[in-house]
């Protein structure tokens, strides 16, 4: 207090987080030669500090300033392969082959199906009465009515006696639009190709893959070295595969172990 002036904290705004503190004490994050050009890593370093990833940083590079200007590429890395883990769980298994195959032919079933109950419905509601239920031929009438107007994309609880001709219309190209997944869906289960489905057998962390590939550029900036899963001697591992383990420890985990590392560093992975 000041007098009787209320001391009022500062706002929010104009406290700086601590990747901005970064940028302008250091000039921003060593992006590694382009790999990371065009990445906002505002929200990555927000979610993994600095401090998470200090002791990594320590530990392999001997410039204090170019190894803190590394903290955003290492903490994208570590956010992606947290990220990854993540929709890899609900995804659960990768689809198979034989998975492809029954699906589509699920498909094919089913817009066939729908397409014949659609038709069949919709010419049962227009039979003419023979008297012994009066009111059945009008119900089956408004009922199919409400479907051809859902059918149109105008789901409504009742029905709309101005659109009953454009209703008509759309619910025809509705039709014509089954028979075409029905037969879209034949013709690419006779043209799967077996061979681009082909999976090769992969560690159980999937996520690895592409965790290896950002870490790359990252050690070989970092320390300068090239990175490699050869094992380095008098060590366990290589320096690379510790690297790649601290990242991911710094994610959440799960940390992989130097085989699921090393087999990921072999496999090319897409962006």
């Amino acid at each position: 207090m000041d007098g009787n002036k209320p001391c009022i904290p500062p706002s929010l705004n104009a406290i700086k987080s601590e990747y901005k503190i970064l940028c302008k004490r250091h000039g921003g994050p060593i992006t590694c030669g382009d790999t990371f050009k065009g990445i906002n890593f505002e929200h990555c370093c927000r979610e993994l500090p600095r401090q998470k990833f200090q002791p990594t940083i320590d530990s392999w590079s001997s410039d204090p300033v170019n190894g803190i200007r590394h903290w955003p590429v290492m903490a994208y890395a570590a956010s992606q392969y947290a990220f990854r883990q993540r929709e890899f769980r609900k995804y659960g298994t990768e689809s198979s082959q034989a998975q492809a195959r029954e699906l589509l032919d699920e498909i094919r079933k089913s817009a066939y199906r729908l397409s014949r109950a659609l038709a069949r419905f919709q010419e049962v509601s227009a039979r003419l009465s023979d008297g012994t239920a009066p009111l059945a031929e009008p119900h089956l009438a408004w009922m199919d009515e409400i479907i051809a107007q859902a059918m149109a994309g105008q789901l409504a609880p009742e029905v709309n006696e101005e659109r009953l001709a454009l209703v008509h219309a759309e619910r025809m190209k509705f039709l014509h639009r089954l028979v075409d997944v029905e037969v879209a869906a034949r013709d690419v289960q006779e043209r799967l190709d077996s061979k681009l489905l082909r999976r090769t057998r992969t560690s159980e962390n999937r996520a690895l893959g592409s965790l290896v590939a950002i870490a790359k550029p990252i050690w070989q900036s970092l320390t300068g070295r090239r990175p490699s899963v050869n094992k380095v001697a008098g060590k366990r591992k290589s320096d690379f595969v510790t690297f790649v383990q601290e990242l991911a420890k710094s994610g959440g985990g799960p940390e992989p172990t130097f085989k699921q590392v090393q087999t990921a560093f072999r496999v090319r992975t897409p962006d």
